[in-house]
């Protein structure tokens, strides 16, 4: 986790008390949902296995189903402490998750001795008087959820069994802090009802699958909640989140499908316009623009945010980059007015950069904008008479202006100053090509 405090804390968090339903649908995640029913095919298996001779419980399978379940514990914990850190760094989804560590892979052991240390502790009160004994659990119990989030934020087990860090975690939540125990303490009864629930009314083999279900699912849950706590405390504890959680919640509670990341952002941006941030919102998605240059989604968004802003510098600054971007993401159906929008800013705007124009333009043509397409292409041969694509770059126009413009004069005139110049260049094969059907049209047409 980032140790430093935002520059930009992030206002008007959902408490966790008001979106407790979205903790319980949190594991059923695609990524996340088939870890519980993994374990739960393992354990249902694993009985079947050992009831299947007729000396009862097969001890073999006995101790191979106690080494697997402590083997799919530590699993299941340390995909929890990462559910908690990536929770309270923002990512509400999984597919938001940054990539996967090793952080957090002693973190089911420290747990563990974090857990001994508070039954130790417990065990001593006790034996100095039962009072104490009940008075020292109680203490525990409340500590716990504390304890796990320093563990998941510091990774440290001195700093979880420290009884100053633990009530620094507890004093950053202040009286919520007992509304996230009682919670807590909720969930960890759930499993139980659950099982009581069917005991009786299902198979003892499907009645183990739905213990090891719920038991991991609902785990899930907690750590979830306890990183939420977190994210929403964050400035408290003392750390920045990477995202804001709260523009992804509104995502993807809107609808029963899972949302994609241009539709997030999407959500994002109109937030941050919907505040007046717009150079929050363009500094965001220039970010994501570093590393996906051509996202044709994300390249629309900087050039629509850059226009609201009304910076016409950086508009024509960008514009080049974005009409590339266009048609190199083979979704060219943008790049007519995107040109436009170029163009009304400045009447004389051209692509600067020559290795680009030849792409530009045939992505302009295969949308039909023919005309847009002869704009982008006009004088290149001029600008850059030395360069590789003029000889490609003369015939699209003479393309353009017989197949579209019905100007085969001025169309001939290209195919020969190409054939005449560049006699090697496959680009004359197709010149000539070109040049011989227009002749033998010509040839062919009625005297007047």
């Amino acid at each position: 986790m980032q140790d430093s405090l935002s520059h930009n804390p992030y206002n008007n968090i959902t408490p966790f008390w008001q979106r407790l339903p979205l903790f319980f649908l949190y594991p059923l995640q695609q990524q996340l949902v088939w870890r519980p029913a993994l374990y739960a095919l393992l354990g249902c298996g694993l009985w079947l296995l050992g009831r299947s001779g007729d000396d009862g419980f097969s001890p073999v399978i006995l101790i191979v189903a106690v080494l697997v379940g402590l083997g799919l514990s530590i699993d299941l914990m340390r995909q929890a402490f990462r559910i908690l850190e990536q929770t309270s760094l923002g990512n509400l989804r999984y597919a938001d998750f940054d990539e996967p560590d090793d952080m957090h892979k002693m973190s089911p052991y420290k747990l563990y001795f974090v857990m001994l240390v508070q039954g130790i502790f417990v065990a001593i009160m006790a034996d100095l008087h039962s009072f104490l004994g009940l008075l020292g659990s109680a203490l525990a119990n409340l500590m716990l959820p504390a304890s796990i989030m320093v563990l998941g934020h510091t990774h440290s087990f001195t700093d979880a069994i420290n009884p100053f860090n633990v009530f620094k975690m507890i004093k950053a939540c202040g009286w919520p802090y007992l509304a996230l125990w009682v919670f807590g303490f909720i969930l960890s009864q759930c499993a139980p009802i659950t099982i009581e629930l069917f005991l009786g009314k299902l198979p003892i083999t499907m009645l183990i699958g739905l213990a090891i279900f719920v038991c991991a699912y609902f785990t899930l849950v907690g750590f979830n909640l306890m990183g939420y706590t977190m994210y929403q405390y964050h400035q408290e504890i003392g750390y920045a989140p990477d995202r804001n959680f709260e523009f992804n919640a509104l995502a993807s509670s809107r609808q029963n499908r899972p949302l994609s990341d241009d539709e997030i952002l999407a959500q994002q941006i109109g937030a941050l316009i919907r505040d007046g941030d717009i150079n929050l919102a363009i500094e965001m998605v220039w970010e994501e623009l570093r590393y996906d240059q051509f996202n044709a989604q994300l390249s629309s968004h900087y050039a629509k945010l850059l226009m609201l802003k009304g910076d016409k510098g950086k508009q024509l600054e960008y514009a080049p980059r974005h009409l590339f971007t266009l048609a190199r993401s083979g979704k060219p159906g943008r790049i007519g007015d995107a040109w436009r929008q170029a163009r009304q800013l400045d009447p004389e705007f051209k692509i600067d950069n020559p290795d680009h124009v030849l792409e530009i333009a045939a992505a302009a043509a295969s949308v039909r904008e023919y005309q847009i397409a002869l704009e982008i292409v006009s004088g290149f041969h001029k600008r850059a008479a030395r360069h590789k694509d003029v000889p490609a770059v003369l015939v699209l126009a003479g393309k353009l202006l017989s197949d579209h413009l019905r100007q085969d004069a001025r169309a001939l005139s290209l195919f020969n100053h190409v054939i005449a110049q560049w006699p090697s260049n496959p680009a004359a094969d197709e010149a000539q090509r070109y040049k011989n059907v227009i002749e033998r049209l010509a040839q062919g047409a009625p005297q007047t």
